[in-house]
C-alpha cells in the first residue's frame, strides 16, 4: 500500500540549487546530494510569515528520501526504514534548521516539536538551544543527526524505559502556572480558579492562577479574559505522546483510545457552576474557556495510577455559558443566560453525543500548564533527600548571613523554620540584607518572613519572634527552642552560644560568623549527642587562632567604618554583599551536609582575594571536661590535657609550668581553659621545684588578646610535679594561688592553678578579697 505524503508549499521547478534563495539551504543540499543515505526528490518554497535581520520572507524545503538500513523494519514505534522528510532553512521557523517527516501516518513519538493538526510531524533533533549548537552545527552533522534520531527512536532508545512515563501531549509554548495544591483544591465548591495575567515572553503569554472564593467579582486588571474550567477524568493509559488535538471531539476520542474521556465530567462540572441566575452567554470580556482535565496515568489497564497529569486547552469562542449550551449542560433561556439543564439525565457519554455534537467542534488551542513549587518540589530540584529535611529549626539572628542562609534553606525545602531576633532594617542594612526599602523600619523576622513566604507561597510557613533568642523568659522564644532539633546562631553575639548552649533542654546547636574582614567565616558545631556543647567548642576554636598560621590575620579588623547614626555605637562595618554571599552560601550547605553526621565540628573557611579560591581548615574537636568549684564551672578539654602531660614529659626528671590562657564569663560563673604557654626560657627549673620566669610572657598574652579580638588573656598558672608524683597541690602551691587570687582580685576574678602529675590533673580555684 503506497503511503501518503503532506505537501506543505509551492514545488519549485527542478532541484537547480538556484532556486533556493538562502546559501544555507543550498550548503544543505548538496550535502543531501553528497550523502550515501539521502535521495533529494524535490525543491519545495514555504511562506515563512516574518522576516528577520532583513532576510527573505520565505523558508527554503528540501524533500528527501531517507533510507537507513540499520533501522529495524518491524519496530514497534512505526518508524520505517525509508522515510520522505523535509528539510526546512529559513527565519520563520523555531531553528534555522527544521525537518519534518512528510508521511501522513508517521508515529507521534517522544521528542518531537509541536504541529498544528494539518502541519506534518516535527522532529525535535537538538536538546539544547540553537545557540549552543550552532557553535558546532554543519550540514553534514545535521544529517547525521537525523539519522540518529530515527534510529534511536525505532529502537526506543532516544527515551530510556526507566524513565517516568511521558506526558500525553507535548510542551505548548502557551503557559499557564497553577497553584502548587491545585490538585487537592480543585474539587472544592466553595473556590474557583481565577487567571491573571502575570507577564509575557518570547513564545506568548504567561498566566498565574489562584484559587478564590466562589462568587468574588472578578477586576478587570490582567483579565485575560479566559473562563476556567477544571475537570477530573478517568484514568487514562499510558501509551505514547499524542498530536494535540484540534478540537474537543478529537480530545475526547483520543481520551476514549487510552480508556478515559471528558465529556462525563466536562457535562456535570458545568452544571454545578452555572448558578440558579444563569451565565451571561454574550459576555464581551470573557469570550474563551481554560479547560484543565486531570487525568490519572497509568502504566497498564487497573494499575493505580503513577501520577496525575493536567493538561490544558484554550476552547476558543466559547464561554462556560457557550460551552454549556454546546454540550447540553446547559439552555438557552432566550434572554441573553444560560441556565442549568436540569433535564438531560446522562447516562454515557455517547447519548450526550447524540443529543448535542456542537461541542466536538469547538477548536482548542495547547496550553503548557505547570504548578508553582511545594518544599518537596524544592528538595527535589536541588537534590536535597527528604530524608533529614523535615525538621523543625531555630534561625537566631536573621541579619545579613542570617538571612542569606534563610533565604538559600527556603529555596532548598530544608527545615522548618522559626526566626529569632529583635533587630529592625535600617537603611544601611540594605547593603547586604535580603529586604528591601519598603522594608526600612520593619522587624527583620518580618521582613525575612514576607519575602520567603512569597518565594513558595504554599510551603510551611515561617514562624517570626521578635525577640533576643536568648531570652527565655519569652514563651515563644522558649516554646521554638525546646520543639526544635536544630537551632542556628548567626547572632554574631556571645550570649546565644554560651547561654542556650548549657541548657540541657536545648536542641543541637550550630554557631556561624563571618570575621570583621568578611574574608573568613567560621562554622562551629555540636555533636548529635551534645556532648561537646558551643560554649566548649568555641574555646577550643580561639586555641586554633593561637596556634595556627592562618590564626595569625583571621580577626584582623574590618576594612573601615563609616557613621550611620548620631550615636557612638552607630558605626556599620564596609563589607560587600558579594563576601556575604559567598560565606552565607557556604555555611548554609555546609550546615546542611554536617548536620546529617553525628560528630561535632569545627570548619574555617578562608577565601583568597587574588584567585577567588575559598580554602578550608577543618579544626578537631577534642572532648570537653568540666569540673564544678564552688559556684564556678571550669571547661577543658582532654586536648589540653594531652598537651599537658606531653610537656611534663618532655621536661622531666624537673618540673616545668607557664601561663595559662582562658576567659572568665561572669554571667555564667564560667571559666574556659584556651590553651598553656610553655615555660619562658628565664625560669628556674629542677627536679624539687619550678619558678617561672617573665621572658616574653606580656607580650604573649597581649599578643593572645590581639589574635583573639579581646576575648582570651591571662587566668592562671600551671606547673608539673615529678615522678611518681600525684598533682594534689602543695603547701607552697596553696601560697602562690592564694597571691595570684589577690592579684587578680583587682580585675574581679579567680585565679586558676593547674598542677600536672604522674596520673592525674588537679584544678585549683582562688578568690582573693578586694581591699
Amino acid at each position: 500500500m503506497a503511503a501518503n505524503y503532506c505537501a506543505p508549499g509551492e514545488l519549485l521547478p527542478d532541484t537547480d540549487p538556484r532556486n533556493l534563495a538562502h546559501e544555507g539551504a543550498r550548503q544543505l543540499l548538496a550535502a543531501c546530494q553528497r550523502h550515501h543515505a539521502f535521495e533529494v526528490v524535490e525543491l519545495r518554497r514555504l511562506n515563512g510569515g516574518k522576516t528577520v535581520d532583513n532576510d527573505l520572507d520565505v523558508i527554503d524545503g528540501i524533500v528527501v528520501e531517507c533510507c537507513d538500513g540499520t533501522i529495524p523494519s518491524r519496530n514497534s514505534v512505526g518508524i520505517k526504514n525509508r522515510e520522505r522528510l523535509l528539510l526546512l532553512h529559513g527565519s520563520g521557523l523555531l531553528t534555522p534548521h527544521e525537518v519534518w517527516a512528510l508521511r501522513s501516518d508517521f508515529p507521534a513519538t517522544p521528542h518531537q516539536n509541536h504541529a498544528l493538526p494539518d502541519e506534518p510531524a516535527c522532529l525535535c533533533l537538538y536538546f539544547e538551544t540553537w545557540s549552543a549548537v550552532e557553535r558546532t552545527w554543519t550540514p553534514e552533522r545535521h544529517l547525521e543527526r537525523i539519522l540518529w534520531w530515527l534510529r534511536e527512536t525505532a529502537q526506543g532508545t532516544l527515551h530510556r524505559n526507566d524513565q517516568p512515563l511521558e506526558r500525553l501531549y507535548f510542551v505548548s509554548n502557551y503557559l499557564v502556572v497553577l497553584p502548587a495544591d491545585f490538585h487537592t483544591r480543585s474539587a472544592s465548591s466553595h473556590e474557583i480558579l481565577r487567571l491573571t495575567k502575570a507577564g509575557a515572553r518570547a513564545t506568548g503569554t504567561v498566566l498565574r492562577g489562584e484559587f478564590v472564593s466562589n462568587g468574588i467579582v472578578r477586576g478587570d486588571d490582567h483579565n485575560p479574559g479566559l473562563d476556567v474550567l477544571a475537570v477530573q477524568v478517568p484514568s487514562a493509559l499510558a501509551a505514547g505522546i499524542e498530536r494535540y488535538p484540534g478540537t474537543l471531539g478529537v480530545l475526547q476520542d483520543q481520551l476514549v483510545t487510552r480508556g478515559s474521556e471528558f465529556l462525563l465530567g466536562l457535562v456535570e462540572t458545568l452544571k454545578k457552576l452555572i448558578p440558579s441566575t444563569g451565565l451571561s452567554i454574550h459576555n464581551p470580556n470573557v469570550q474563551h474557556t481554560l479547560l484543565l482535565l486531570r487525568i490519572p496515568v497509568v502504566r497498564e489497564v487497573g494499575a493505580d495510577p503513577e501520577r496525575v497529569d493536567v493538561i490544558g486547552f484554550i476552547i476558543h469562542g466559547a464561554n462556560l455559558a457557550s460551552l454549556g449550551i454546546s454540550c447540553d449542560a446547559a439552555i438557552d433561556g432566550k434572554d441573553g443566560r444560560a441556565y442549568v439543564n436540569n433535564l438531560q439525565l446522562l447516562e454515557s457519554a455517547s447519548a450526550v453525543s447524540a443529543v448535542m455534537e456542537a461541542w466536538r467542534k469547538l477548536t482548542l488551542e495547547p496550553v503548557d500548564v505547570r504548578h508553582t513549587f511545594m518544599s518537596s518540589d524544592a528538595r527535589r530540584a536541588s537534590g536535597v533527600k527528604n530524608d533529614g529535611a523535615k525538621f523543625d529549626g531555630v534561625l537566631a539572628g536573621v541579619g545579613a548571613l542570617g538571612s542569606c542562609m534563610a533565604d538559600l534553606w527556603c529555596r532548598t525545602g530544608w527545615g522548618r523554620w522559626t526566626y529569632i531576633d529583635d533587630d529592625v532594617v535600617h537603611p544601611h542594612n540594605l547593603v547586604r540584607h535580603i529586604a528591601r526599602d519598603w522594608h526600612i523600619g520593619w522587624a527583620k523576622v518580618d521582613a525575612v518572613t514576607q519575602l520567603l513566604e512569597q518565594t513558595w507561597p504554599n510551603a510551611p510557613k515561617p514562624v517570626a519572634i521578635f525577640a533576643k533568642a536568648s531570652a527565655l523568659g519569652n514563651d515563644a522564644v522558649k516554646q521554638a527552642i525546646m520543639s526544635a532539633t536544630l537551632l542556628v546562631d548567626a547572632t554574631t553575639t556571645l550570649e546565644v552560644p554560651r547561654d542556650l548552649s548549657d541548657r540541657d533542654e536545648s536542641p543541637r546547636m550550630a554557631s556561624v560568623f563571618f570575621t570583621p574582614s568578611g574574608r573568613d567565616s567560621v562554622l562551629m558545631l555540636e555533636d548529635a549527642g551534645r556532648k561537646a556543647r558551643l560554649s566548649s567548642i568555641e574555646a577550643q576554636y580561639y586555641r586554633a587562632v593561637l596556634t595556627s598560621e592562618w590564626g595569625k590575620s583571621h580577626l584582623d579588623g574590618h576594612h573601615g567604618a563609616y557613621w550611620v547614626g548620631g550615636g557612638c555605637r552607630d558605626l556599620s562595618g564596609v563589607l560587600p554583599y558579594d563576601l556575604v554571599q559567598i560565606h552565607g552560601a557556604t555555611l548554609a550547605r555546609q550546615i546542611r551536609l554536617l548536620t546529617a553526621k553525628s560528630d561535632a565540628q569545627i570548619y574555617v573557611w578562608s577565601l583568597n582575594n587574588e584567585t577567588g579560591a575559598l580554602e578550608s581548615t577543618v579544626v578537631s574537636v577534642e572532648v570537653p571536661q568540666k569540673v564544678i568549684l564552688g559556684e564556678w564551672q571550669v571547661f577543658w578539654d582532654e586536648g589540653i590535657t594531652r598537651k599537658l602531660n606531653n610537656i611534663r614529659d618532655e621536661f622531666l626528671p624537673n618540673e616545668t609550668g607557664g601561663v595559662i590562657l582562658g576567659y572568665v564569663d561572669q554571667k555564667r560563673k564560667a571559666i574556659h581553659l584556651v590553651d598553656v604557654l610553655l615555660a619562658p626560657s628565664d625560669s628556674n627549673s629542677s627536679q624539687t621545684g619550678f619558678t617561672r620566669g617573665a621572658l616574653g610572657v606580656s607580650e604573649a598574652i597581649a599578643n593572645s588578646a590581639a589574635l583573639t579580638a579581646n576575648i582570651v588573656g591571662y587566668i592562671g598558672e600551671w606547673h608539673s610535679h615529678p615522678k611518681h608524683s600525684c598533682a594534689s597541690p602543695s603547701a607552697v602551691d596553696a601560697a602562690l594561688l592564694a597571691y595570684l587570687a589577690e592579684i587578680l582580685a583587682m580585675d574581679g576574678v579567680p585565679a586558676l592553678m593547674v598542677i600536672v602529675g604522674e596520673t592525674d590533673i588537679s584544678i585549683s580555684l582562688g578568690e582573693g578579697k578586694i581591699k
